[in-house]
């Protein structure tokens, strides 16, 4: 047993490093603490068999490569770094200004006489958050989203407001604080519940070693 132990941990640093990874990132993904990786790495423990199949569908590898040794360099199909994360997630935003830079351009050149055209650059905000959301549930972390939503509501609730003006049109701001908070507490929940995964998988090694 300490022997597949050794053998997983060695194997699953090579895989999520060739997959440019942090352990963070990788308990991130599958939903467990970046303890539970560490303690994985240091062969320490091992996952549940659900988990490494989750892992093993993550890298694009099987489960017996997982738990085979072999010296020859490991290879990750589904390799995405940082750079061109970022990269990608940068020129979706620029798109979005761009589209809204066009219908400017060309309305003004088309029909001059149309002054709210500016518009389009205030509500390409909450669209560039919307992007950035979509990215982020995809490749980011948990909390960033919080930001980035919080961003999506004011900034919204901001174009309606300078859009349509009508009486007591600043109660859309207070509107926005128990979205906010509902923001707040949905995502923060959704963090420390990742850390249950960690506590259950130490109860279950408590009760193997017992």
């Amino acid at each position: 047993m300490d022997d597949l132990k050794s053998i997983l941990a060695e194997n699953l640093i090579k895989y999520r490093k060739a997959a440019n990874l942090t352990q963070a990132e990788l308990a991130e993904k599958i939903n467990y603490s970046d303890k539970a990786v560490s303690k994985w790495e240091r062969a320490a423990g091992m996952p549940d068999v659900d988990v490494l199949k989750q892992i093993a569908d993550l890298f694009g590898v099987t489960v017996d490569d997982m738990l085979k040794k072999t010296d020859a360099p490991v290879k990750v199909k589904h390799k995405i770094n940082l750079l061109t994360r970022t990269n990608v997630t940068i020129c979706s935003v620029l798109l979005v200004w761009l589209v809204a830079t066009a219908i400017f351009v060309f309305t003004k050149l088309i029909a001059p006489e149309i002054e709210s055209m500016w518009l389009a650059f205030v509500y390409a905000v909450p669209a560039s958050c919307i992007v950035l959301l979509v990215f982020n549930c995809i490749w980011g972390k948990t909390y960033l989203s919080i930001i980035i939503i919080t961003g999506l509501i004011f900034s919204l609730a901001a174009s309606i407001f300078v859009t349509v003006p009508f009486k007591n049109s600043w109660l859309l701001f207070i509107f926005c604080i128990p979205l906010e908070l509902l923001n707040i507490i949905y995502f923060s929940l959704k963090i420390k519940n990742k850390e249950k995964p960690e506590k259950v998988f130490e109860k279950k090694e408590n009760d193997t070693q017992s």
